[in-house]
């Protein structure tokens, strides 16, 4: 069968974080986060960077482009997302779910609760049992912070460090630098003028891990 299906792990549906997202962030926020999910785990094996633009999650979830942007942003205040959230709704956000998840119920409790649904076996929760992306003792984080410090300014906060995880993780070293040569040489101290240059002039590179998930539930 060559139609393209989308997957979502069954065990985010039974952590309470459809009820948690729609009732404390916004109540279409469980749609766009599993949206999310399964463009993931369309083309990511491991829990990685989506590329996707605020009109095609439009499209996709039967919301308008200013609810997209409203629970992506929502959704990156409470740490349930990094995210890249362009200002132009046809360009390419950079979005990527926070690991390890939290979730109302956690899959060691789901598990022993729900033997039905998740056997012996079948217990490997995606976006909980992979590490998250270290941050510590690397040094190409590293000198991309010092990029930013030199160009944009000394404010740091977790947002500002994950939108640098995810320059990171999507774009080559020299890409990043010369963004960022570009945001000094012109005196924008904007990081997401920075990320606009990189997604914007930057075509996909192909590296990106194709294919499904091997494993989980």
């Amino acid at each position: 069968m060559g139609e393209i299906r989308a997957e979502c792990p069954v065990w985010l549906e039974f952590s309470g974080l459809p009820e948690f997202l729609s009732k404390k962030v916004r109540k279409e926020a469980w749609t766009v986060f599993k949206k999310i999910v399964e463009l993931d785990c369309a083309v990511n094996l491991e829990p990685g960077v989506v590329e996707v633009s605020i009109d095609d999650l439009a499209l996709r979830t039967g919301l308008t482009a200013d609810v997209i942007g409203h629970c992506l942003a929502a959704l990156r205040k409470k740490k349930f997302l990094a995210c890249f959230i362009p200002d132009n709704t046809e360009e390419k956000a950079l979005i990527r779910i926070i690991i390890p998840l939290k979730t109302p119920i956690p899959p060691k409790e789901l598990k022993s609760k729900r033997t039905d649904i998740f056997p012996p076996g079948l217990d490997f929760f995606r976006y909980v049992d992979q590490p998250p992306p270290s941050v510590e003792n690397d040094p190409i984080l590293s000198e991309i912070v010092d990029l930013y410090f030199n160009a944009i300014g000394l404010k740091m906060n977790f947002f500002i460090l994950d939108e640098l995880c995810l320059m990171r993780q999507r774009f080559e070293l020299s890409e990043i630098k010369r963004a960022f040569e570009a945001a000094k040489r012109h005196e924008v101290k904007s990081l997401r003028w920075v990320m606009h240059q990189l997604v914007t002039g930057t075509k996909k590179d192909g590296k990106r891990k194709k294919g499904r998930r091997k494993k989980g539930v």
